[in-house]
């Protein structure tokens, strides 16, 4: 980062702290005219600005109600499937994380759908860090079995990824 300002002739969206930067809406990627911006063979369809009214309608009242340091994007996710994000005014954009933390599977995939309904009816969740877990075990084996090499494996589940790159 150079800590030089953006250039005056670009026009910005005011937010609210953490988007005290503000987000440029001259930026080639981002319409300033839904009729610009047509349907891609990629799936991308913008529609409005980003953020567009509904979404400024929503970070303005996230701005009342919540205590955040973390967002970044003016993006307000209405629906999603696979890799595709749906906002609130209808624009359809790549999501590059699908997910976050250790959970980057996609959105709504109707495996992974069936799956979470059918264990949810049985436990949603028990602390594996503090109880013993016969799912967990049967997943650590899974996992372990999947590993190259000879040398005897463990798993050591973690809930992020500096999670796990600390315990490495």
């Amino acid at each position: 980062m150079t800590g030089r300002p953006a250039p005056a002739n670009r026009e910005h969206f005011s937010l609210p702290r953490p988007f005290a930067g503000g987000f440029s809406m001259s930026d080639p990627t981002v319409p300033s005219d839904a009729s610009t911006v047509r349907a891609s063979a990629r799936g991308v369809r913008l529609v409005s600005p980003i953020p567009g009214p509904r979404a400024r309608q929503i970070i303005e009242r996230d701005r009342h109600a919540l205590m955040t340091a973390t967002k970044s994007s003016p993006i307000v996710a209405a629906s999603a499937s696979g890799v595709w994000v749906t906002d609130v005014d209808g624009n359809r954009l790549l999501d590059f994380a699908a997910g976050i933390a250790v959970h980057a599977v996609g959105h709504c995939h109707p495996e992974v759908v069936r799956a979470v309904r059918e264990q949810a009816g049985i436990l949603a969740h028990f602390a594996g860090t503090d109880f013993y877990y016969d799912l967990q075990v049967t997943l650590a084996e899974k996992i372990a079995s999947l590993a190259p090499g000879s040398a005897e494996k463990k798993v050591f589940f973690t809930n992020s990824g500096t999670e796990s790159a600390e315990a490495a």
